[in-house]
């Protein structure tokens, strides 16, 4: 119970038994009661007389705190509602039980307690039920029958035949996914409060459900038509269960990959240990969440699974996920053995698993060093779990994000004839979703990295396209990172306009503060301004926030570039090193290990660094250099071009 003033602020009562009356006189709805009746209700172990005389003090405190209007006759009482909001008279948001911390008042105020509760459950849930039958019989908008079977299930937790309302409303939404979810929800509240498993009559729907969102439609030759096809011959007799995929779902792009972290089983047989499972779990979940494209379950959702011996394949049903990682734990002593797995939900194949140990000595170097390892691990064959799906399925029934996966990974070939297929490929996506705004963003991109490569035809065009591509990605989604990100590196790189771009940098990270690429081109601004220090935090940033990107190569040439700035020369030379390695074509890599060479008083090592980037860009110059590159605006523009000179690049074409 509470009681809250104009203001805000808390006036209930301290005493218990005044609490009670005041809800006596709430829950009579403004009528007038007998002194007599709620005194001995609530003072039922002492005479009548003592009884009424402790009703007027508790009358009494009320009516000082003054937030109300009582009106008090020598045999009767009654409370001024018209200035009140009860919440037990309004339409119930919360499944608290009423009243539930006045519970043992006294005997005659716990038994009149009951009462109370079953006409306000029975009130609401028959107001409740004709509300949602109401929507049902005319057969409403989905959104509204699922907003109106949720009010039930909050009222009344485990009510089915609202349950069944709102995964059938959910597969008339297209949203199957969502509606295996929420059966795994309510089949635990039912095992908790009853101790019982849904009907019958619940898990043939959720199953026919489950199988209506397994039937995949043949694509027609126009895509544009897509949305009218359905499935309904396939699907089970469900009355209108068959549009459970017809509505958005046919021109949806696939879900991006999915991973979930099960509770890890503690299998040490020592009591007391069970935080450090929780703790590598929790880190883990963190940690993946960094790793870009993927969609991770939050802990707590896949929390419960927690010792269920379960197929891989309903448990991703349940959760809505493409892969799980779990594992055991042992500890014996000070040793402690980890074993971990992933598999693939859709297959139940075993992927990748591994086992670690590790001692006892400082209980978080422990987990960060586990962390690392497995995600190390997973990370890579994710991945390439991911490419394996998309490749020995058929191009005909590639999703959009089948096409986006091979778009980016050729994107950051080495083969330049791999490279500008990716373009296609971007294209192909758009077909499937022209809303895709990530891919557009990366399609901006790929044109960025046309013009910087050296590979542009007619750099020209690549901006205009670039600047095109990025506004349509902003237009589509506006709370999209990537896409307020590309944005600022285009307007930085090709524009040089260094004040637009720091401000589409900060709304990107408004959106995602953990978004790596912005973090990565607001640092390659600031190396290109000779703001070392500064460059060299920001990519720090972004390569903790992403430390095992595929595309790894884009934030070594950035940081090489950011140590450069900062004098770290060796530094820089190590991190363009490793970025050749990454990908030998990408040719930043190569004019920063020059930079870098020289500046170190290594000018002779410059050479070949120097002649591998002419045979990437075959036309390169200082004089292109100077003109293009975002460096030349900044202090060290002209000492790079020095470098260059000294490396042997031609100063013209």
């Amino acid at each position: 119970m509470r009681a809250l003033g104009p203001g805000g602020e808390d006036i209930l009562p301290r005493a218990k038994k005044t609490q009670a009356v005041l809800a006596y006189l709430c829950l009579a709805q403004g009528g007038r009661v007998s002194r007599s009746r709620v005194a001995g209700i609530i003072w039922d172990r002492v005479s009548e007389v003592q009884a009424r005389d402790s009703l007027r003090h508790a009358l009494n405190e009320l009516e000082r705190i003054g937030s109300w209007s009582i009106e008090t006759e020598r045999e009767t009482v009654r409370l001024d509602i018209t200035a009140c909001w009860i919440d037990a008279l309004e339409s119930p948001e919360e499944p608290d039980l009423l009243l539930d911390d006045l519970h043992g008042i006294s005997p005659a105020f716990d038994q009149w307690l009951l009462g109370e509760r079953s006409r306000f459950e029975n009130r609401w849930k028959a107001k409740l039920e004709a509300d949602l039958n109401d929507l049902v019989v005319k057969d409403a908008a989905p959104d509204l029958r699922s907003a109106a079977a949720r009010r039930l299930l909050n009222f009344m937790p485990t009510h089915e035949p609202a349950f069944r309302s709102l995964i059938k409303a959910f597969a008339d939404m297209g949203d199957s996914v969502q509606a295996v979810r929420e059966f795994e929800r309510f089949r635990q509240v039912v095992k908790a409060a009853l101790g019982i498993s849904p009907s019958e009559q619940t898990t043939a729907l959720y199953s026919a459900i489950r199988l209506a969102s397994q039937v995949r439609t043949p694509r027609p030759s126009n895509w544009a038509r897509q949305t009218e096809v359905t499935a309904e011959a396939a699907l089970p007799q469900q009355g209108d269960l068959h549009r459970a995929e017809q509505t958005g779902a046919a021109s949806a792009r696939e879900r991006e990959p999915s991973i979930a972290v099960l509770p890890f089983r503690d299998l040490s047989g020592e009591t007391g240990r069970a935080y450090v499972a929780e703790g590598l779990v929790e880190d883990l979940v963190e940690a993946f969440s960094r790793v870009p494209s993927i969609f991770v379950i939050s802990r707590r959702s896949a929390a419960a699974f927690r010792n269920q011996d379960r197929p891989p394949e309903e448990i991703g049903a349940a959760l809505g996920v493409r892969y799980l990682v779990t594992g055991s734990m042992r500890a014996i002593g000070n040793r402690l053995r980890v074993t971990v797995e992933l598999a693939d939900t859709n297959s139940s194949r075993l992927l990748w698993n591994s086992r670690y140990d590790e001692d006892f000595s400082d209980l978080l170097q422990v987990q960060d060093r586990l962390t690392d390892a497995v995600i190390r691990g997973v990370a890579p064959h994710l991945r390439a779990a991911e490419l394996q799906r998309v490749r020995i399925k058929r191009p005909e029934d590639y999703g959009a994000y089948d096409f986006f996966l091979r778009a980016q990974e050729n994107m950051h070939s080495a083969d330049r004839g791999v490279f500008e297929s990716s373009e296609r490929l971007f294209e192909q996506a758009l077909a499937r979703d022209p809303r895709y705004a990530t891919a557009l963003a990366w399609l901006a991109h790929w044109h960025v990295m046309r013009v910087g490569q050296g590979w542009s035809p007619d750099p020209s065009r690549d901006t205009e396209q670039a600047e095109h591509i990025a506004r349509r990605a902003v237009e589509c989604d506006e709370m999209d990172p990537m896409a307020s990100a590309v944005q600022g590196h285009i307007a930085a790189y090709l524009h040089k306009d260094f004040d637009l771009a720091f401000s589409r940098f900060e709304t990107s990270l408004q959106i995602n503060p953990n978004g790596a690429r912005g973090w990565l081109w607001n640092a390659a601004v600031h190396s290109w301004l000779g703001e070392g220090a500064r460059a060299v935090e920001k990519i720090n940033r972004a390569m903790a926030l992403s430390p095992y990107d595929p595309l790894m190569c884009s934030y070594s040439g950035v940081a090489s570039m950011a140590y450069l700035a900062d004098g770290q020369y060796t530094r820089a030379i190590e991190l363009a090193l490793r970025c050749m390695r990454e990908n030998p074509s990408y040719t930043t890599a190569h004019k920063a290990l020059i930079f870098a060479l020289v500046l170190a008083g290594r000018e002779a090592e410059a050479r070949t660094p120097a002649n591998q980037l002419l045979v990437l860009e075959p036309h390169f110059t200082i004089e292109q250099f100077r003109s293009r590159s975002p460096v030349s605006a900044g202090p060290l523009g002209e000492v790079y071009c020095d470098a260059l000179a000294r490396a042997g690049i031609p100063l013209s074409g």
